[in-house]
């Protein structure tokens, strides 16, 4: 009974750190009080979110140079459009419809060079990421937003919460590689 018990305070333990320290810190890392609190572009799609995480970067570049590596994130597409010849990380046209190749995701809204929406309305969630370009003294603060909400099956529980962690440790990345970028080039 001595390691059954042990193993039960240790993973306790391991829990309530995650939940009152490292998950408060990474759903709102490098944000602010008021960028976590006020409404951004593309909130409606998912009313009642189980899973809201909202960070930020400051970059040292106009918003067009942010801009430009932004959309070079992602390998849109029109559906049933051709694969671009031009490199993952050319400017592209987007428009509202849009599809995100290797994903769920759909270009809901945007305004180019300070908001883009993406939503994926799957079997299992539905979720709504936005990004918000705002002009600073020099440079652009880089906001992310992510809401998501699961359907009320396991697997859509499952889902979310492996998104909680997963989500984290790829946009901490790519806000991280698109300041880098966009620095580079200014």
């Amino acid at each position: 009974m001595f390691v059954p018990r042990r193993l039960f305070r240790l993973a306790a333990g391991a829990t309530a750190g995650y939940l009152l320290a490292v998950r408060p810190w990474h759903l709102r890392w490098g944000a602010t009080d008021d960028e976590t609190r006020e409404e951004l572009p593309g909130d409606d799609l998912v009313p009642l979110p189980q899973l809201q995480a909202t960070r930020a970067v400051t970059v040292e570049a106009p918003p067009a140079a942010v801009w430009t590596q932004v959309i070079g994130l992602g390998g849109y597409r029109r559906p049933g459009a051709p694969r671009p010849a031009e490199p993952a990380n050319a400017p592209r046209d987007l428009k509202a419809g849009d599809a995100m190749e290797g994903s769920g995701f759909v270009v809901e809204r945007i305004e180019a060079p300070y908001s883009l929406v993406l939503a994926d309305r799957g079997a299992d969630a539905t979720t709504s990421c936005s990004v918000v370009l705002r002009e600073t003294d020099g440079g652009t603060r880089l906001i992310y937003r992510l809401r998501m909400r699961g359907e009320p099956t396991v697997r859509g529980a499952a889902y979310v919460a492996m998104m909680d962690v997963a989500d984290f440790v790829a946009m901490r990345g790519q806000l991280l590689a698109v300041k880098s970028k966009a620095e580079a080039v200014r």
